[in-house]
């Protein structure tokens, strides 16, 4: 595991709980502790899963030892995506939110340095005034030239202190510029690499990690999970005769007119094309069906129009609801949704069809 050290005023350092000092004799005492436990458990022996099963044996983690005996004493398996949510959780996450700790203490550095060197600047203005007003005094007084020459250099010395500490100043000032610019493109980097360019909702890959993580929500404590798939009728066609600007233009009115009836955890990616899916969890099954129908009719009810003003024509999605059985992998739930959608198309396209359908 990794942590973060501070090993002065201003500076922090990540290190891990693992050690390179364990005798080779102890290394082998745990690998043969580790080893059945994860065949026993049909654990990959991955070098992730291996970190993972290290930290149980060697019970360097309260919450991830307390998980993985949870898992076990319940009886449930330790699938891939299972895995990979397990060291996730406790490898990448925790990493993830001491790196923001690590630029949080950096900037909360900066700021009570720069602070200090406010108030020192103060100070110094207050000193230099006095010591002026003190060569002013003597000058009037004539004093000896030592004197004199004395004030001199300590007023000039201030006043070279002073500048040094603007110049320390303005330079942590731009150090936080630059920390809270790094911030913002960290942020948006995160958000790009999970969103759809053209059309602003969640993409492929976003879809794909919440649809892993639901899954093992249904795995773990039976939680309701539906899935929705919507695919744009005839959207083919309106890219032969509109052009790609305006087929493009569809794609976002259909996904803004979705976005504005998912809510919550509830989740709506492109995900390929003209198909988009919505994930729902905790719904149950006629919800997902209700939600389905009433996305249908909106779109079908909205009028678009190019930025001439030309009506392109309607615009009809069909969709369809799959709801996720225990035990299923995430490629079957899709398969599962998707086959509901082109039953939908090929019932005649703009209508819902459910997985109940199928096997009607």
């Amino acid at each position: 595991m990794v942590y973060i050290e501070r090993v002065s005023h201003q500076k922090y350092v990540m290190r891990t709980t693992a050690t390179f000092n364990v005798t080779v004799e102890e290394s082998h005492a745990v690998l043969k502790k580790v080893l059945p436990l994860m065949s026993q458990q049909q654990v990959p022996t991955i070098p992730q899963n291996y970190a993972v099963w290290y930290d149980y044996v060697c019970e360097a983690n309260e919450a991830l030892v307390a998980d993985l005996r949870a898992r076990m004493e319940q009886g449930l398996r330790f699938s891939p995506d299972a895995c990979q949510r397990i060291y996730e959780k406790y490898f990448l996450n925790e990493l993830r939110a001491q790196v923001g700790e690590i630029q949080g203490a950096m900037t909360r550095t900066v700021d009570a340095a720069a602070s200090e060197l406010g108030g020192l600047d103060q100070e110094l203005g207050r000193y230099v005034t006095v010591l002026d007003e003190a060569s002013a005094t003597l000058g009037r007084m004539a004093p000896p030239p030592e004197l004199d020459e004395l004030v001199s250099r300590l007023a000039t010395e201030t006043r070279s202190a002073r500048d040094r500490s603007a110049a320390a100043e303005a330079a942590l000032g731009a150090m936080r510029s630059e920390l809270d610019e790094l911030r913002t493109q960290v942020d948006a980097l995160s958000r790009d690499a999970r969103q759809d360019a053209l059309t602003g909702v969640a993409n492929r890959r976003a879809f794909d990690d919440g649809l892993r993580r639901m899954m093992l929500d249904v795995e773990d404590n039976g939680a309701e999970l539906c899935l929705l798939f919507a695919d744009v009728d005839r959207f083919a066609e309106f890219n032969d005769a509109h052009g790609r600007e305006v087929a493009d233009q569809v794609l976002r009115f259909v996904a803004q007119e979705m976005d504005q009836c998912v809510k919550g955890r509830d989740l709506l990616a492109r995900y390929d094309g003209a198909r988009f899916a919505i994930l729902l969890p905790a719904t149950s099954y006629n919800g997902a069906l209700m939600l389905a129908e009433s996305i249908r009719a909106i779109i079908e009810a909205q009028v678009v129009e190019t930025d001439g003003g030309e009506e392109v024509g309607e615009i009809t999605v069909s969709i369809g609801v799959a709801q996720c059985q225990a035990g299923e992998s995430a490629a079957e739930f899709v398969e599962r949704a998707d086959a509901c959608m082109r039953q939908a198309k090929s019932q005649g396209r703009n209508r819902v069809a459910g997985e109940r359908d199928l096997r009607g």
